[in-house]
Parts: structure tokens; C-alpha cells; sequence
């Protein structure tokens, strides 16, 4: 590859982020990459912000990576990508799915937060995919699968990882209940940009 590719992950705890993670970096493993990962959590493990940094490349020796050097950021909730952009690099990517889940500190204050107000955030001046990674996750019976649409929609968008591998990841990772679902809920991803 001849270069360390960085990929942010935005989430809220229960979306699946760090699953995901794990998927990417299992993924990479079996490609034959280097592969570094770290997260940092919120107050809360349910619904409290959260950001897994993916490192892969040749050799990649540190965990985490500064603002301004995500190739990608894969965003499973709005307001956590916003929050995340500063980690993105110019000529960046993001990819988000469209689900809002405001903080609770914002139903205390009553403060109300605009989906389009948010997109309009995001895409003002980075490149940005916005997936409808939930609804398409309930085709396969299984709205958990969100983060496994964002992973196909990924995939689409970049040539470092293979098919093969991606799929290898998620059945180590998926608990085996929901591993049909999920492998589904990828290939939705992957055929989204198709359409």
C-alpha cells in the first residue's frame, strides 16, 4: 500500500462502532496488512459518544491519529460525525449513515437538532455519502446491521481491502444469530452506490 490509511469511526454506544472496528482490522489482518486500532469512549457506554481510529497499512505503529488525518470517516450517527470532522483530512470522505440520536443532555435543555441542518454541516465542503444504513439494514430483518451497510458502502468506495476478508471478519465477529443479516446488510451497502 505505501501509506497508512486512517479511517474514523463516529458512533453512539450500542451502534455497533466498535464492531465495526474490529471487522476492519480483522479484515485487514487476513489482507496481510498492519493493523493498529484505539477508540475513545463517553460517560456512557449506551448512547455515550464514541470514536474508533483504524490504522492499516505496511506498517502502522500508533493507535490513534490527529485531526486532519482521516481518509475516512464512517459516521453510524449525524451528530457524532459532525463532531468527528476535525479529524478528517482535506480531500477526505465521509460516509454517514442518516439516524439522528440527540444526547440526552440535549432532551434536559430542549435543544432541538436539524437533520438537514447537520448534512448540510457535513457535506458543505468535504465529499460525503449519506445512507439510509438503518432502513436498509431492516430489509434483512436486522436494523442493528446499520454499521454493516456504512462497511459496504465503504468497501465500494476503496480498493485496500478485499471482498473476501471483509466477509471472513464479519462471521469471526457477528454472533452467529445475526451473521445471515449481517452479510446481507453488507451487500446492501455494497450495491447502495449501484443504484
Amino acid at each position: 500500500m505505501g501509506r497508512v490509511l486512517n479511517i474514523a469511526i463516529a458512533s453512539v454506544g450500542g451502534q455497533g462502532g466498535l464492531t465495526l472496528s474490529r471487522v476492519l482490522a480483522i479484515a485487514a489482518v487476513l489482507d496481510g496488512y498492519s493493523v493498529r486500532t484505539g477508540e475513545t469512549l463517553g460517560m456512557s457506554q449506551r448512547f455515550g459518544s464514541v470514536v474508533s481510529y483504524v490504522r492499516i497499512g505496511d506498517r502502522v505503529f500508533s493507535p490513534t491519529f490527529s485531526d486532519g488525518e482521516a481518509d475516512y470517516i464512517l459516521g453510524l450517527e449525524i451528530i457524532e460525525t459532525v463532531r468527528a470532522l476535525r479529524l478528517l483530512k482535506s480531500g477526505g470522505v465521509v460516509i454517514v449513515s442518516d439516524v439522528v440520536k440527540p444526547p440526552i443532555s440535549a432532551s434536559l435543555s430542549r435543544e432541538v437538532y436539524s437533520r438537514s441542518k447537520l448534512l448540510e454541516a457535513i457535506g458543505g465542503s468535504v465529499s460525503t455519502v449519506v445512507v439510509p444504513a438503518q432502513k436498509l439494514a431492516a430489509e434483512v430483518g436486522n436494523p442493528r446491521a446499520a454499521n454493516m451497510v456504512v462497511l459496504g458502502v465503504f468497501h465500494r468506495l476503496q480498493s485496500v481491502l478485499s471482498s473476501s476478508s471483509i466477509k471472513k471478519a464479519i462471521s469471526e465477529v457477528v454472533p452467529s444469530k445475526w451473521l445471515e443479516s449481517s452479510l446481507a446488510a453488507f451487500e446492501l451497502g455494497v450495491n447502495y452506490l449501484k443504484t
